[in-house]
């Protein structure tokens, strides 16, 4: 697992240079999640916590949870995510091993369905984005929703979707 978890950093160094610091704090508020889900769920199995704890394979459900959450997402997605993927998609089957589905991508999946405006609220990269992200405003957007400055998800987004859109030749023959 930690090796999987290693392999992963050149994309997560990839990430955080094209969208920001955004995914970087959704890591790891996923992995310290993680942590307590699976400590708590496993101290009410009575199963040996330090074992299972130290395999890395909720650490890695964390990192690939982080990773798929967009960059701007509230912070609640990730601690809902995580939880559903180590107590129900994990630790219903019994643990490692034992599901039938990747567990982070399940929760991926029912994210996805419960939260469809939040899981596909990416920004674009940071060099079409009219104002600069810091970490502040990341950590800003994903608690508060706004960054410092006082913008918004959709502020930031619709600077280069309004003038591109999907389909501006409908939009012009339809308007007229």
């Amino acid at each position: 697992m930690r090796l999987v978890i290693f392999a992963t950093i050149p994309g997560i160094f990839a990430q955080w240079y094209f969208f920001g610091w955004g995914n970087l704090f959704h890591i790891g508020l996923a992995v310290v999640t993680a942590l307590l889900t699976e400590f708590f769920i496993l101290s009410l199995r009575e199963k040996n916590i330090k074992a299972q704890i130290y395999d890395g394979s909720a650490i890695l459900t964390a990192v690939l949870i982080g990773i798929c959450v967009p960059a701007v997402a509230p912070w609640w997605i990730t601690v809902i995510g995580t939880v559903f993927a180590i107590g129900i998609a994990k630790q219903l089957y019994w643990g490692i091993g034992h599901n039938p589905f990747n567990p982070a991508m399940t929760a991926y999946v029912v994210l996805l369905i419960s939260f469809p405006v939040q899981m596909t609220t990416w920004l674009p990269p940071l060099s079409l984005v009219p104002v600069s992200l810091t970490a502040q405003d990341s950590l800003a957007l994903i608690f508060t929703g706004i960054t410092v400055a006082g913008f918004s998800p959709e502020q930031l987004r619709t600077h280069v979707d309004g003038f591109t859109m999907a389909t501006p030749l409908d939009t012009v023959k339809t308007g007229l």
